[in-house]
């Protein structure tokens, strides 16, 4: 599957990360230049689930889509700026003056980057006064920082990384130069989220498997613990985990007396799921007085994911409240407790699908719902087969959704796809851009 990158940054900036881009033909990249950063919350609003990564110019609107909780620290990055921006640009600035610089004041990059940077080509000489980023700082105390040190004759040039920076002093008319990250930090940038977008891929394909076991009650003798009373505990559990099973589009199977896996892929799990499984432990302590232990194992094979939910089912002690005990494919151990509440996060459906929503007899939540699995699964066309897959529901009411969806232009036919040698067609659909 091609990786989509979406590229937020001012127009001039833009223009550089697209030239680089150029290089990467199996990348498709999204451009979303803005003027205002503002404009930045809409751009993800409307179009956060059309990437797969995100590629930020700077710091600065780095900093804020992640203040504005738009983002998570695994969906974007954008390329640090290392002292041989710095230099590229202060020769730029010398040569365009025909003079040597030799007091600078800059912002945004860390002061101990650019430190080492003048000891290791033994220019301490170079007077030079820094801004860290911080992000309780506000442009109007940079543009201060730097103007007070300029009027001051303490500088004699500023160089600064922030366009809104960039255009006031230049207009107080200060000597000002936009530093930019270099060819390298963005190729590498690139790199990155293109591993990334692609290990999410992979991570979510990886084998799942739920255990469940029933712990006997010891004190017993072993002919009267597993009886027929037993027998019939053990069908009341069989029917909750398949009722699991049918949500992960898995399947349960009794590995032994009192102890069921449920075979899935790490991407069908939700904070939904673990809220069934910890219902269905409070159910088996309630109606059987056992307690049940439950154990989730990642891994590459079913091999590897059973050997961990065996490693989890040893290390899972005896808790007073809910525990779910999960290995990850590396072996790393942790442990989730039961939530006050757990509630499904859906997809904010932005201003324009939102407006068009007013005239379906559909909810929201079921749209943004359709449109988180489809991110999930990398399926940029889908049918009524997969909605009722997705939704747990009949092919029938998928068929109705997606009608009711084209009706009020979400979603738009893509074609057909042959279900079988002699079966009818299923029309495909794909989301109309927001």
């Amino acid at each position: 599957m091609k990786t989509t990158i979406g590229v937020i940054a001012p127009h001039d900036s833009l223009e550089r990360i697209m030239y680089v881009a150029e290089e990467f033909d199996h990348i498709s990249f999204k451009p979303y230049p803005y003027e205002q950063l503002d404009e930045v919350k809409d751009t993800l609003l409307n179009h956060r689930y059309d990437v797969d990564q995100w590629f930020f110019s700077g710091v600065l609107n780095y900093t804020y889509a992640m203040d504005q909780h738009l983002i998570t620290e695994e969906e974007g990055a954008y390329p640090p700026l290392h002292g041989s921006s710095f230099f590229g640009i202060l020769l730029e600035a010398q040569l365009t003056a025909n003079q040597v610089y030799r007091r600078v004041s800059i912002d945004t990059i860390a002061t101990e980057e650019f430190d080492k940077i003048l000891s290791y080509y033994k220019l301490d000489n170079l007077t030079h006064y820094n801004h860290p980023f911080e992000r309780s700082k506000s442009p109007e105390e940079i543009i201060q920082f730097h103007t007070e040190l300029y009027e001051a004759g303490k500088t004699e040039v500023v160089i600064t990384s922030i366009k809104d920076v960039y255009l006031k002093l230049k207009a107080k008319q200060i000597p000002v130069y936009r530093v930019t990250p270099s060819y390298l930090s963005i190729k590498m940038i690139i790199q990155f989220l293109e591993e990334r977008a692609q290990s999410n891929l992979y991570r979510n394909s990886q084998v799942a498997i739920i255990g469940c076991r029933m712990q006997m009650n010891p004190n017993q003798p072993e002919d009267i613990t597993y009886s027929f009373k037993t027998k019939f505990q053990e069908l009341d559990v069989r029917r909750q985990l398949l009722s699991i099973a049918e949500k992960t589009n898995g399947s349960v199977m009794q590995m032994g007396d009192g102890l069921f896996f449920i075979f899935t892929t790490r991407g069908e799990l939700s904070k939904e799921s673990e809220a069934d499984l910890f219902t269905l432990i409070d159910d088996i302590r309630a109606q059987t007085n056992l307690q049940a232990k439950v154990s989730i194992g990642f891994g590459e094979t079913v091999l590897q994911a059973e050997q961990h939910v065996s490693l989890g089912f040893r290390s899972l002690k005896d808790y007073e409240k809910p525990m779910i005990l999960v290995v990850d494919e590396n072996q790393s151990i942790s442990l989730k407790q039961k939530e006050d509440q757990i509630v499904y996060q859906t997809t904010d459906l932005g201003p324009t699908w939102k407006k068009r929503m007013k005239d379906a007899n559909l909810s929201p939540g079921v749209v943004s719902k359709i449109l988180a699995y489809a991110k999930q699964y990398g399926r940029d066309q889908f049918s009524s087969q997969d909605l009722s897959r997705w939704l747990k529901s009949t092919e029938r009411n998928g068929r109705r959704i997606l009608s009711e969806m084209e009706r009020v232009g979400i979603v738009e036919q893509a074609g057909e796809s042959q279900s079988g040698e002699r079966g009818r067609p299923r029309k495909v659909y794909q989301f109309v851009p927001q």
